[in-house]
């Protein structure tokens, strides 16, 4: 957390001490904390270690979470209830819906539209359901929400995109502040009861932060995510953050297939601040090179296909992955073949057969929307 975020909560004798500290190139209260006293002393010598041992304490009393016995923890479901396609949602093999979920992934392959209809499909189904939607690009679309909800049908079309709040956040400071607001209306009646909450995208105000030669990006990305994760945990809510994907020569080891070579962006600091992270890409860079069809299908109707892969997952079994289909408004699920012969199957149980799947070939001929 920044330090002159709780400048106004500290004594005045301690608070005066901030822009010194700041000066000095402590801004954080990770790098106060964590950083040796004889470094601190050395670079502000007006501070005192009496001074300094009081102005860790504060921040360790306004950063810490608060503490909560194993028989008082909230065992309710959360707000998650998928985003409408059984062979993503079955990637999360029974989860509670409460947590932080990671979508990484290359620009241009569906990411914000998987997680706006995961967004929609609670406030649709909860009409006390709210949605605060942070973006840090300018690039939410109010007409593929609406677009989204007419597919649906939705009748109340005005009234679940009210309770859609979309906050522009085109500063670092401007997400610490929204998540700030988010803390402050969590105990106000009159504020609606947040179950959604939407980071997009995280990648956006951090790639000039993080460097090997300085803690400050490293500090602020991990206080932002913890913040997140106290305000998701206490209120039973589903955090979405996404993230984008940086190269991975000459492959992902914990990828599936050996032709991926991106990787979640941010680094290590980023990799175990959520419970499940999801990467997605279009499917013609992993089939393209044994399916010349697949490799031009983005380019070439019906649209984009993506493959969805459980990197890593604290609440769900890893590796799994799963493929889907958009025209940029709907999701389309699409289904595997079966690991058994299903044309024999389907003839002994006196079914039809329909058309024969191999399970080798081109997508084309092994999976069917």
């Amino acid at each position: 957390m920044l330090l002159k975020r709780i400048s106004d909560s500290l004594p005045d004798e301690l608070a005066s001490l901030i822009p010194e500290l700041e000066s000095a190139g402590i801004k954080t209260t990770e790098s106060l904390i964590f950083s040796s006293s004889s470094t601190i002393l050395h670079l502000v010598p007006i501070l005192s270690t009496i001074q300094l041992n009081c102005l860790i304490e504060e921040c360790l009393i306004r950063t810490s979470p608060d503490e909560i016995r194993g028989d008082q923890v909230n065992e309710d479901d959360g707000g998650w209830s998928g985003f409408g396609i059984p062979g993503l949602d079955e990637l999360f093999d029974g989860w509670n819906g409460i947590g932080l979920v990671e979508i990484a992934g290359p620009r241009k392959v569906a990411k914000s539209l998987l997680v706006l209809h995961a967004a929609l499909r609670v406030l649709f189904q909860d009409p006390e359901a709210y949605c605060r939607w942070i973006d840090t690009e300018g690039s939410f679309s109010p007409e593929r929400a609406k677009a989204i909800l007419d597919i649906w049908n939705v009748e109340d079309i005005h009234g679940i995109l009210e309770r859609l709040v979309v906050v522009n956040a085109f500063k670092l400071e401007d997400i610490f502040n929204s998540i700030s607001q988010i803390k402050q209306s969590i105990d106000n009646p009159d504020q609606g009861e947040i179950k959604v909450l939407v980071l997009d995208n995280v990648f956006t105000h951090f790639r000039d932060l993080l460097s090997a030669t300085s803690a400050q990006g490293h500090a602020e990305l991990v206080s932002l995510m913890e913040e997140i994760a106290e305000i998701t945990y206490l209120k039973g809510m589903v955090s979405f953050i996404i993230n984008s994907s940086v190269s991975s020569q000459p492959t992902n080891p914990l990828s599936a297939f050996n032709r991926t070579d991106i990787k979640p962006a941010l680094g290590a600091s980023f990799t175990f601040t959520t419970d499940i992270t999801l990467l997605i890409q279009e499917t013609g860079r992993v089939f393209g090179l044994a399916d010349a069809e697949e490799r031009e299908r983005i380019r070439n109707k019906p649209g984009l296909r993506g493959l969805v892969e459980v990197i890593r997952s604290r609440v769900s079994p890893t590796g799994k992955w799963a493929i889907f289909e958009t025209d940029g408004i709907r999701l389309f699920d699409v289904i595997p073949p079966h690991e058994v012969d299903e044309r024999s199957t389907r003839i002994s149980a006196g079914l039809p057969t329909g058309p024969y799947r191999p399970i080798h070939g081109s997508l084309a001929q092994t999976l069917i929307p």
